[in-house]
């Protein structure tokens, strides 16, 4: 098994995990503070998202990315565009001869990461 297998594996048993807490104890205060964690969370693996998302390439043969992208997650083409540029902002970027190059916004991008922002920023 990869370790990227191990490390989704870990985030589905956290989500079962989540999912089988009892909220009805939770006071209102605490339920502001565990919505927030959530939140932060969510959007950082937002910010993982556009880091893949970024990295995918159009093959001979196949429909145009976004295309493809709208398929494969069930989600609209409109929404696969949005999501395709926003990684472009927001992930790390590659030269033509193979160089790391920093997001084109770093600031956003390390919010994101951070889980700060999200796309209504």
């Amino acid at each position: 098994m990869s370790s990227i297998d191990e490390v989704l594996g870990a985030l589905d048993d956290v989500v079962e995990a989540l999912a089988a807490v009892d909220l009805d104890v939770l006071d209102p205060p605490e339920r502001f503070v565990v919505l927030q964690r959530l939140e932060t969370a969510r959007r950082r693996q937002v910010a993982v998202s556009h880091a893949l998302t970024a990295r995918l390439e159009q093959f001979e043969g196949c429909p145009p990315v976004p295309i493809t992208l709208a398929d494969v997650l069930r989600i609209s083409p409109r929404e696969a565009k949005r999501r395709m540029r926003d990684a472009e902002q927001v992930a790390p970027r590659r030269a033509l001869t193979g160089e790391s190059l920093p997001p084109l916004l770093p600031d956003t991008a390390a919010a994101w990461h951070a889980g700060q922002l999200d796309g209504e920023h």
